[in-house]
């Protein structure tokens, strides 16, 4: 017997080792270090290195590195880390709403903006915690040029992730489109505060401060088309 029983010995030091392992580095990939480790090949390796970093990141919750990395003048970088946030913050809720997300997606591109709003309506009742759901609806509110309710669903999409700059740099032109030029103003330099080498939104903002200086009495109620 004494054969089997250490045979049995043995296979429970090994499963209990392989649990150890396993926990140590699920637990230490959530680690300030780990991350910051990260961070430094997302700055600093090659391009392959970089993407790894990138990918991990986003896997393990890194969501502050990579907001850190957005603020870095290597274009690769800021891609990739772009990607990566937008890739927490759309698995945010779960399979079920990246599904539904997925199915809005496509019916606002083939042009079905009604029916991407049902089902976007559908997401943010069932998930409404869920910042890019409400992000998501805003774009296709805006496509159907009900810029006021689009509005709305940034602010509330920003409420839940301040640090959304597609909601930021949303709600800043539907505001230029509302008439409040300031307001634009403000939205366009959160955005750029959370991504500052994005030149869209740095043109955009630029123009919107031209409006301002050439009409300083309409910052507020007067449509882009009046100050144009």
């Amino acid at each position: 017997m004494k054969p089997v029983v250490l045979l049995v010995r043995w296979l429970c030091i090994l499963v209990a080792s392989f649990i150890v392992a396993y926990v140590v580095m699920h637990f230490g990939r959530q680690t300030p270090a780990f991350k910051a480790h990260l961070y430094h090949q997302l700055l600093a390796g090659d391009a392959n290195a970089k993407l790894h970093a990138a990918s991990v990141l986003a896997s393990v919750g890194g969501e502050s590195e990579l907001l850190r990395a957005l603020q870095q003048d290597d274009p690769d970088v800021q891609a990739m880390a772009r990607r990566a946030l937008e890739h927490i913050w759309f698995h945010a809720s779960g399979q079920e709403a990246c599904t539904m997300m997925e199915s809005a997606f496509r019916a606002a591109e083939a042009d079905e903006h009604s029916k991407a709003l049902q089902i976007l309506d559908q997401l943010t009742r069932k998930y409404p915690r869920y910042a890019e759901g409400w992000n998501r609806r805003a774009s296709v509110l805006w496509q159907m040029h009900e810029y006021e309710k689009s509005r709305i669903d940034c602010e509330r999409a920003l409420k839940l992730n301040p640090n959304h700059y597609g909601a930021w740099q949303g709600l800043g032109v539907c505001q230029l489109e509302l008439g409040d030029v300031a307001g634009a103003c403000h939205s366009l330099r959160a955005a750029l505060k959370i991504t500052p080498h994005d030149e869209p939104t740095l043109r955009c903002l630029q123009q919107c401060e031209a409006l301002l200086r050439t009409f300083p009495r309409h910052g507020r109620d007067s449509k882009p088309a009046q100050l144009l």
